[in-house]
């Protein structure tokens, strides 16, 4: 079953959830399913899986029970083709969302959502999707010399539309190309001052197939899961109790019932802590590995492969 009209939100904001669906109807998808938390998102998700369908999926940074991270961890390892969509905060800094797209994010949104940024998205995953499967037609034996320079031209122009920097490697394997063909165009832009060329890019790559089109997986050091949430632990000196903000109600220490006064005398708070929602153990850092998009190995940072190509920072594209 084909998956472009599958679209699965999953936002907390139940106006935003809606008003997205509303436009994603607009735009002529059918099957559109919401959820206001990672566990009910990544349910969803699992059952269009069993269908069959890989949907595109808009995904709020930061949910009640889980973060950006979380869920792109749990789904990669299902589907490491999913489009994902993130939607960010106004005002996150741009280093927050290169992190994003690095993990394996297709795009990002930032609130407050203009529709016309959404389309904009939508017409360069469609355009990318069509490309992407009339090359899977074409015969095997094609070769480079066979490639219409105009759709070259193209399809780099699109790719470089999602992204201020990228470098010559990740451009090729995404469309297939070889570096020289790529490499030939690119040269043509920077002359024409629409990219600058910077220092040589290192990039991790799959130790086994050398796709540099690889996500970051992360997840809990005590059980392996990938069900997790950013939040504030609270530490009750008196008892010694560690739990979350939240369970600290009225300001009582729900292991004592001791009502905690002042910071740094009766309590301290360890901020940015993931929190398991499996074993709920708690850690300031959490583990890490990666997914090869392209043949789906998992593989550590310590076996994995590195490649170095030129670096581009996009200018202008239009």
């Amino acid at each position: 079953m084909t998956a472009k009209n599958s679209v699965l939100i999953i936002e907390d904001s139940p106006a935003v959830g809606m008003l997205l669906a509303e436009f994603m109807r607009k735009l002529g998808y059918t099957d559109i399913k919401t959820a206001e938390t990672g566990h009910a998102g990544i349910t969803l998700f699992k059952q269009y899986v069993q269908d069959g369908i890989t949907p595109l999926i808009f995904l709020d940074y930061n949910l009640p029970d889980s973060t950006a991270n979380s869920i792109m961890s749990q789904i990669l390892p299902i589907k490491p083709f999913t489009k994902i969509i993130i939607e960010t905060a106004n005002g996150k800094e741009e280093e927050t969302i290169k992190e994003v797209i690095g993990l394996g994010a297709y795009h990002y949104l930032q609130k407050p959502i203009h529709f016309n940024d959404v389309e904009r998205i939508i017409t360069i995953l469609e355009e990318e999707e069509s490309y992407l499967e009339k090359k899977s037609q074409q015969k095997e034996t094609s070769k480079d010399t066979d490639i219409d320079e105009e759709k070259i031209t193209e399809h780099i122009n699109f790719i470089l539309t999602t992204t201020s920097q990228i470098s010559l490697n990740k451009i090729s394997q995404i469309l297939g190309f070889s570096n020289n063909v790529v490499d030939d165009y690119l040269k043509k832009l920077e002359s024409k001052g629409r990219l600058v060329q910077l220092d040589s890019k290192k990039e991790i790559a799959c130790n086994q197939c050398d796709s540099i089109r690889t996500s970051q997986i992360f997840y809990c050091p005590n059980c392996k899961s990938s069900n997790f949430k950013l939040g504030k632990l609270i530490e009750h000196y008196d008892c010694g109790n560690i739990t979350e903000e939240g369970t600290y109600q009225n300001d009582l220490c729900p292991n004592c019932k001791k009502e905690i006064k002042a910071l740094g005398v009766d309590y301290r708070v360890m901020q940015n802590h993931y929190i398991c929602n499996d074993c709920n153990e708690f850690f300031p850092e959490i583990s890490t590995s990666y997914i090869c998009l392209k043949c789906e190995n998992k593989f550590k940072l310590e076996d994995a492969r590195w490649k170095s190509s030129v670096n581009y920072k996009v200018v202008n594209t239009k």
